[in-house]
């Protein structure tokens, strides 16, 4: 995936297969969701 960062609108690019990260440019890059994400809520590194 490549897509603008929407504060500064920097490329961002993300580069994924079977739902492994593969590369992610620039390696500084954060994100989050509003849904859960990911197997059972206690194992989770956020909440």
């Amino acid at each position: 995936m490549e897509a603008p960062c929407l504060d500064c609108g920097e490329p961002l690019v993300v580069e994924m297969r079977d739902e492994a990260i593969l590369a992610v440019e620039p390696d500084t890059m954060v994100g989050y969701t509003r849904s859960p994400v990911g197997g059972d809520a206690a194992s989770r590194p956020f909440r």
